[in-house]
Parts: C-alpha cells; sequence; structure tokens
C-alpha cells in the first residue's frame, strides 16, 4: 500500500509539473491567434480555474432578428445534397457512357458503317445497271446470226448512202425486185400495214425506217424504183447500185438471189431471192428477221417491244 501511495504521489507530482510547464508556455505566448490546438491543450491541463470572461454582444441587426431560428439538428450534408463534406465529390452524370455502343465512338463507328454500305450498294447497283444496258445495247441474243454490215448504194433520188445513214433508228430492210408480180408487194404492203400500227402509237411513231433494196440491179435504176414505192407506205426509201454493190448488201444480209444464167434483152425474167423482212437496231445491229408467214399484227407488236426494251436501256432513238 505504501508502494502504491508512493506512486500516485509521484504521479500527482509529475501531473503539476507538467501543467505548470504548459501553462508557463501558454503564457509566453498568449498573443498568438495561430495556435489553436496549443490553446486547447493549455486549458486542458491548466490548474487555475477558467475564467468568466463575458463574451462580446454581437451588433443587434433588425434584419436578423426578424428571420427564423435556423434548425440546429439540420445537417451540412441536409441542406447541400449536391455536395459531400469530408469526401470526394459527386460523380456528374454523363450524356453517353464512356464505351460501348452507345457511346460517342460506338454511334461515330455506326455512322460510318452505315455509310460505307450505302455508297457500296449504291455503286454497284449502277454498276449492275450499266453492265446489264451495255448488254441490251448490243441486243446480244444466244445463236445470233451475223447479219448486216457495211455497204454503198444509190437511193432513189440519185443519193449516195450508206448502212451508217440509217443509223439513230430502228430499220426494216426488205430485198425483193420491181418486177416481182407478188410475193414482193404482198410483203412490201404488210411492212406498210406494220408502219401504220406502229405510228398510230405515240411510243412507237416515226421510230422505224423501211428500206427496200433491189436484187435486180439491172432493171431498177433509182428512177424505176421511185416509181414503184409509189404504191406503198410513203415513208420506203429505195436502194439500188451496180451488181458489184448489190451483192456485197445482199452477201452482208446473207440474202440468196438468182436469175436466169442466158436472158436475151428486153426478156422478162423473175429473180428467186430470200424473202425475209430484217429488223435492224438504230446502231446497225441485228435485231429479228420476218417471214412470210408473220403478220403486219405480228410485227408491229414485236417490234413495239424492241424498242421498249431498247428505251429500257437508257437508249434515245
Amino acid at each position: 500500500m505504501r508502494a502504491i501511495g508512493t506512486v500516485l504521489r509521484g504521479s500527482k507530482q509529475a501531473h503539476k509539473s507538467i501543467a505548470s510547464s504548459l501553462y508557463g508556455y501558454r503564457a509566453g505566448y498568449a498573443g498568438m491567434s495561430g495556435l489553436p490546438r496549443l490553446s486547447a491543450l493549455n486549458k486542458a491541463y491548466s490548474t487555475e480555474p477558467p475564467k468568466n470572461d463575458p463574451k462580446p454582444e454581437s451588433p443587434k441587426n433588425e434584419s436578423n432578428s426578424e428571420q427564423p431560428k435556423e434548425n440546429k439538428s439540420e445537417t451540412d450534408s441536409e441542406r447541400f445534397p449536391s455536395r459531400t463534406f469530408g469526401g470526394p465529390e459527386p460523380r456528374k452524370e454523363r450524356l453517353f457512357p464512356e464505351s460501348g455502343p452507345l457511346s460517342l465512338p460506338g454511334i461515330g463507328l455506326f455512322v460510318l458503317t452505315a455509310v460505307g454500305i450505302f455508297y457500296y450498294f449504291t455503286t454497284e447497283k449502277e454498276r449492275v445497271q450499266r453492265e446489264r444496258q451495255e448488254k441490251l445495247r448490243k441486243v446480244e441474243y444466244a445463236g445470233k446470226p451475223e447479219v448486216g454490215g457495211a455497204y454503198e448504194l444509190t437511193d432513189q433520188d440519185g443519193n449516195r448512202v450508206t448502212d451508217k445513214t440509217f443509223h439513230g433508228k430502228f430499220h426494216l430492210v426488205y430485198f425483193g425486185f420491181c418486177h416481182c408480180p407478188d410475193i414482193c408487194p404482198d410483203e412490201l404492203d404488210k411492212i406498210g400495214d406494220a408502219l401504220d400500227i406502229l405510228d398510230a402509237q405515240a411510243h412507237t411513231k416515226d421510230k422505224v425506217q423501211p428500206v427496200f433494196i433491189t436484187c435486180d440491179p439491172q432493171r431498177d435504176p433509182p428512177e424505176a424504183i421511185k416509181e414503184y414505192l409509189k404504191q406503198f407506205h410513203p415513208k420506203f426509201v429505195g436502194l439500188t447500185g451496180t451488181i458489184d454493190e448489190v451483192r456485197t448488201a445482199c452477201k452482208a444480209y446473207r440474202v440468196y438471189f438468182s436469175k436466169p444464167p442466158k436472158v436475151a434483152e428486153n426478156q422478162d425474167y423473175l429473180v428467186d431471192h430470200s424473202i425475209f423482212s430484217y429488223l435492224m437496231d438504230p446502231d446497225g445491229g441485228f435485231v429479228d428477221v420476218y417471214g412470210k408467214d408473220k403478220d403486219a399484227k405480228f410485227m408491229a407488236e414485236d417490234i413495239a417491244s424492241r424498242i421498249e426494251q431498247f428505251k429500257k436501256a437508257g437508249r434515245d432513238i
């Protein structure tokens, strides 16, 4: 017990010594206002009783006296809900996420992809259409014979013409001769009837040029052909030339013709020849051929479909 009492007295003396030291430290720096922590310690360990210093009265403010008293129980977090005291500021909400398909990079990538796909399919569609139009322009058909070609002849008015003279329009070419008693007139009449049907429609009017080429040039000069064609459609153009020129044209169209080997002067004779009407496109390419078994209505309908097909390819007539 004596030992415990000795220890307690020693602790009390030590306590008084520490307090006296702190009191002297506080007295030396009583005028300093930058040491709040030391002032608090001095008050805690001071042996002197606290002085009841009167608090300075704050100036009265009439406006403040009218304001209601603040609720002291309200915390700072409740008064300022947008801030959190003692921690990091709250994270602001973003209009777009930082990653994922709905982020700005994701949306940009989607837009670029959509534009690329649209551009590809647009250009590809245009390319396919151009190829299709090119095929229609050439009027390519499986097994199409090589019909038509270059020639140079003389028309019923004495003008020199070539195969290119009729480019820009469909032209219907028939080979015959002016002294033909029945077949040639029938075929020329049929061609004229088909032209009348085509001219009665606005989209096919004046789109086909009829051409008559004689395969008997020795008896069919320009003036004879001009007189002969007056019996038929007024749009007909008649062509003739030398024997070699006519033979070249007949060969280009694969037309067969033949006359008797021995014919006396001023003797009447018949010329055997192919009986076909050849439809050529505005570029001079072969389209189709019509024989005796095709009537005017069939020819007109078929030619109209060819004209429409040609227009769909983007070509003007």
